[in-house]
């Protein structure tokens, strides 16, 4: 008998899952929306394919939520800083 080696190796050199949806365009978007948290959004964003590409996956869908909470509180402080700033305009402007 002879003992046959048996490779259960994959044999695949890049990650096992697809990239995860980096929400770089709602990045964008809060970055019109409120610079400040909108370029933490985007720097975020921007990760998420490097980190993936780097076989860190786990890291890579932390930093794409990260990128889209910032994107959406950036986009949220930006609309209520909006919409304070024209109700304050209309008051000041019908005294």
């Amino acid at each position: 008998m002879t003992a046959q080696h048996q490779d259960t190796s994959a044999d695949f050199d890049g990650p096992l899952a697809p990239p995860p949806a980096s929400s770089l365009p709602l990045a964008i978007l809060a970055v019109v929306a409120f610079v400040p948290f909108g370029i933490v959004a985007l720097l975020r964003a921007l990760s998420v394919h490097r980190l993936w590409e780097q076989g860190e996956y786990d890291r890579s869908v932390r930093a794409a939520a990260d990128a889209r909470q910032w994107s959406i509180r950036a986009m949220s402080l930006g609309v209520s800083i909006a919409v304070f700033l024209v109700g304050a305009a209309y008051v000041l402007a019908n005294r």
